[in-house]
């Protein structure tokens, strides 16, 4: 019989572990934004290319996502785990690469380690964690990314003037994320079944997933809101300073405060969520209505002008864009004959085209703003896309008798 307290240690290992490794990878990708004018001077390059080697990432999750499908259904979610994490460890060798290539490839093979450390957050979660405390658990893990994005934000350049480069800066995410990654080898495991099994099961639950109406209703839902989270990053800092008509001084405070204060919002928005959940609140009335909440407060904080009213919904914003979190990351968990599997390939599926359609939906904010030379049509589509992503997943989502306990 299983020792209970080993067993409670070597859990409470793996959530460190899981939440690390993303949070680590988001802090280094962050970082880049930060550190871009060093990398800029340092290798000769223009604004296009340096944005590059940021954007890349995301290209490579799109890959990365149905490459961690493939890893999980050829090894298993351990081994599966580990060799996809392991390649966003390939940064270390960014203080041996002198080439903007090398630098874009080991770059694109760090995005593909990532996308395999944010698809497994849900199924190995569920591997080891009860129903009672799952739900919390992973509304901690999908802060994951968040927490490094602020970590990234308020010390990319600290730790660069420590090293005193660039590379060894990003080298030492780099670093911290293999010696993680090492420690899973001896502290996660596989589910037992035997190989024959295992063979079988996985092509019906990647089958299952690839049609399941959970998995296109997720993909649906999310359009708008994944839009709304990449524009605080991307697109924020430059309508503060260029379009939204603030002082020089107010515009160069809103460009780094702002995007912070959501940020920092987002990460407790799941824990009030969490509450919601325990209330037994439907899971479409609450993705509807903090889709709502979130369209109302983020149309305030853009263009407002009243400097203190641009904060308190940028902290709205944050919160009501992780409300909803417990409800829906938690769907592939909660269905009827669940499994981490099943759920492993509904997440992989899901970022896959997910991340698909935010490129596109970048792509469509750049274009807007370079032929309109203003924000307006560009935040419209965006506002407009979390409306209609909101009404139209609840039409396609799964009705709350495929769940356990109706998906409370």
């Amino acid at each position: 019989m299983q020792n209970s307290f080993l067993f409670n240690m070597q859990r409470i290992g793996v959530a460190f572990i899981i939440f690390s490794v993303y949070a680590v990878f988001s802090a280094s990708w962050a970082s880049t934004g930060s550190l871009m004018p060093l990398i800029k001077a340092d290798l000769g390059l223009d604004n296009q290319k340096a944005t590059l080697i940021t954007s890349i990432v995301v290209v490579a999750k799109i890959f990365g996502a149905s490459f961690t499908a493939f890893l999980i259904y050829k090894f298993g979610l351990k081994k599966g785990y580990f060799l996809g994490c392991l390649l966003m460890s390939s940064s270390v060798f960014l203080t041996f690469i002198e080439s903007y290539l090398g630098i874009l490839i080991i770059r694109f093979l760090m995005g593909l380690g990532s996308a395999c450390a944010l698809v497994c957050l849900v199924p190995i979660t569920q591997q080891w964690f009860e129903k009672k405390s799952l739900h919390f658990m992973i509304s901690i893990n999908t802060n994951s990314n968040i927490v490094g994005y602020i970590i990234g934000i308020l010390f990319a350049e600290s730790i660069s003037n420590y090293f005193g480069n660039w590379r060894y800066s990003l080298s030492f995410y780099a670093w911290i994320n293999l010696v993680l990654i090492v420690l899973w080898i001896f502290i996660g495991k596989d589910q037992k079944m035997d190989e024959k099994q295992e063979k079988i099961d996985n092509k019906k639950e990647f089958l299952s997933a690839i049609k399941s109406r959970l998995t296109w209703g997720m993909i649906v839902f999310y359009m708008g809101p994944i839009l709304f989270l990449n524009s605080i990053f991307t697109f924020l800092p430059t309508f503060y300073v260029e379009y939204a008509g603030f002082t020089k001084e107010l515009a160069e405070i809103a460009k780094k405060e702002i995007p912070v204060l959501a940020n920092v919002a987002i990460i407790f928005g799941p824990f009030i969520g969490i509450y919601f959940k325990r209330k037994g609140y439907s899971f479409k009335k609450m993705l509807l209505v903090g889709s709502l909440c979130m369209l109302v407060s983020g149309i305030c904080m853009l263009f407002l002008k009243k400097w203190i009213m641009v904060e308190i919904f940028a902290v709205l914003s944050g919160l009501f864009f992780s409300l909803w979190w417990p409800f829906f990351f938690n769907l592939p968990s909660e269905l009827k004959d669940t499994n981490p599997q099943r759920s492993a390939y509904i997440m992989s599926t899901f970022w896959t085209i997910t991340f698909i359609i935010l490129s596109l939906n970048l792509e469509i904010v750049s274009f807007s703003v370079d032929k309109t030379k203003s924000f307006t049509l560009g935040f419209t589509y965006m506002f407009i896309l979390i409306l209609v992503s909101a009404i139209a997943s609840l039409f396609v989502l799964p009705k709350k008798d495929h769940f356990i306990e109706g998906g409370k």
